[in-house]
């Protein structure tokens, strides 16, 4: 059955402007948590240091803010 949002169902348009949409979003999320958590460039940041389950609670906000 033929469904409009299958993502094999879209135009190359629509399929390249759902990718940069995900690449943008991504890219917002990174640089919240880089400046929630005060990342000062080194290789392992605060972020990397949260517990799983930490980490999981700064995505949940982060999605509710972007």
């Amino acid at each position: 059955m033929y469904n409009v949002n299958n993502p094999s169902n879209w135009s190359w348009s629509k399929a390249f402007d759902e990718m940069a949409k995900t690449v943008n979003q991504a890219e917002l999320t990174q640089q919240c948590i880089n400046h929630v958590l005060n990342y000062t460039g080194e290789a392992n940041g605060v972020f990397m240091s949260l517990s799983k389950n930490q980490q999981d609670d700064v995505y949940e906000i982060l999605d509710q803010i972007i």
